[in-house]
């Protein structure tokens, strides 16, 4: 939503598109990376 909002208030702007889609992007890493390492918490405690 945050994407869209910048393009529509600012025009299209290649760098907020750019850093909207590498926000996504770096939070699916974390997702994938911190997820297995949750449930070890979890199991641990």
């Amino acid at each position: 939503m945050i994407l869209l909002s910048t393009i529509t208030l600012g025009g299209f702007n290649p760098y907020a598109t750019a850093f909207g889609i590498f926000s996504l992007v770096l939070f699916g890493l974390v997702g994938l990376v911190a997820g297995p390492n949750l449930s070890k918490f979890d199991e641990d405690s």
